[in-house]
């Protein structure tokens, strides 16, 4: 109920912000001083570094064709809008800042876990030991379920303890798994991004926007993952015959930004205290697709509401040359 509360507001919300009011305006008109660093991303990051898997990419970035459009203003503490074909960031809000990331880390205990090559078919079993301190548990203790259907309830759901099951069933040690993440994290050039834990539960688990759009584009190379990180609510069926459904944590996936023309190709959402409320999440819209990443923003409406936001602001304000 809380989760369908939450959704209608978001609907609700998005009418309004889906394609907002200029940022640098709406500052203007509150006597706000406009920062550079927050609202001309638009304009000057057209420089910034590219995605590193589309560096050497002869695409040509999306055209600005609102030049007096500087961005939108959003709760969140950083943010980022990166064009997916060729690597160009499109919008950011301190882009550098390092910072907690809460369940975001699941996308890369996700992929760990995938690269030990698991037969997702077998049936395997959540234990108690499993239980991560905190967070709802959405399967049944020693009821053998599919390994994909665990995989899936750690990026729907966010299940912590489903996530800790994973790293058991992947034959590594949590010092050895949490070892790989890290070693991962180097290989995709995530060089200011640290994990400390595989489920997000600890604040030293801290990236970058711009770094955390490496991993989603990474997280999209993996089918599975990009089955799960696109369904909205998840059925599963133990061998005993008992049947959990797992809603997603992205309310994006029943917003106006999952409808039509527009479409969540990929997404992840994040959050303990010291991290505030984050989502990283990649949109289509006619065949172009953008990468958005949101850290630190005010409440658990707010960064789907930022994410909408700048959606919008980018599909209104970009034009994508013709390939």
């Amino acid at each position: 109920m809380i989760a369908k509360a939450l959704s209608h507001l978001l609907f609700a919300a998005s009418i309004v912000n889906f394609f907002p009011v200029d940022g640098a305006v709406l500052e203007w008109q509150a006597g706000v001083p406009v920062s550079t660093e927050s609202v001309v991303g638009g304009l000057v990051s057209m420089q910034a570094a590219t995605l590193p898997m589309a560096a050497d990419k002869p695409i040509p970035p999306p055209t600005k064709v609102d030049l007096q459009s500087f961005g939108v203003v959003t709760s969140a503490r950083s943010a980022v809008v990166i064009d997916a074909a060729s690597g160009v960031t499109l919008f950011s809000k301190n882009p550098n800042e390092v910072r907690p990331i809460g369940s975001i880390t699941k996308l890369m205990s996700a992929i760990v876990f995938l690269e030990t090559e698991p037969n997702l078919a077998t049936y395997a079993k959540i234990l108690p030991e499993d239980f991560a301190g905190t967070g709802r548990v959405y399967l049944y203790y020693n009821d053998p379920t599919h390994l994909e259907d665990i995989l899936g309830a750690s990026l729907v759901g966010s299940d912590n303890t489903a996530t800790m099951a994973l790293v058991r069933l992947s034959g590594l040690s949590a010092d050895e798994f949490v070892a790989k993440m890290n070693t991962k994290a180097i290989e995709l050039g995530m060089l200011q991004t640290r994990f400390e834990d595989p489920s997000g539960l600890s604040e030293n688990n801290v990236s970058t926007v711009g770094e955390l759009t490496y991993l989603l584009a990474e997280a999209k190379q993996h089918p599975e993952m990009t089955q799960f990180m696109t369904t909205a609510e998840l059925s599963v069926q133990q061998a005993s015959g008992r049947v959990s459904s797992i809603p997603s944590t992205d309310l994006l996936l029943s917003s106006l930004l999952n409808q039509g023309s527009y479409q969540i190709t990929a997404g992840k959402t994040g959050y303990i205290p010291q991290a505030g409320y984050c989502l990283a999440t990649a949109v289509e819209h006619n065949g172009n697709e953008i990468y958005i990443v949101v850290l630190g923003a005010d409440d658990i409406i707010a960064r789907f509401d930022d994410a909408m936001s700048l959606a919008g602001w980018t599909y209104k304000t970009f034009a994508w040359p013709s390939l």
